[in-house]
């Protein structure tokens, strides 16, 4: 995978934001996120075929944030906020704010620019 995909994703999520979409901004931010975290995760050498959510995250905590501290530990706390709330944008009753939205359009767009920025410095 490179890196196009997860910015075709948060691409899709500021349209969704822009449009008023909150529940599916939320959504594509995170999915980008998830995206950019596997082409860095490529690009260090951890090859799989499919990813489970809980797995990506852990593998790119230990080994790209604790261990070979390629990218702020910042990253994957932010990334876990945006899945707790693609979470209520996919799953529960309640829907999404436009604040909401908002933090996680901002925290899923410097994610992948921090993950551009690693893979062009790599």
């Amino acid at each position: 995978m490179d890196i196009g995909k997860a910015i075709e994703s948060l691409q899709a999520a500021e349209r969704c934001h822009n449009e008023g979409l909150n529940n599916s901004s939320v959504s594509r931010a995170y999915y980008s996120m998830y995206q950019a975290a596997q082409v860095a995760l490529e690009a260090a050498g951890f090859l799989r075929a499919e990813w489970t959510h809980a797995g990506l995250q852990a593998t790119f905590a230990n080994e790209l944030t604790r261990r070979r501290k390629l990218y702020s530990a910042f990253l994957i706390r932010d990334m876990n906020v945006v899945l707790d709330l693609r979470h209520t944008a996919d799953y529960r009753d309640n829907d999404v704010s436009a604040r909401q939205a908002s933090r996680a359009l901002a925290k899923a767009s410097e994610f992948v620019s921090q993950i551009r920025k690693g893979l062009s410095n790599g």
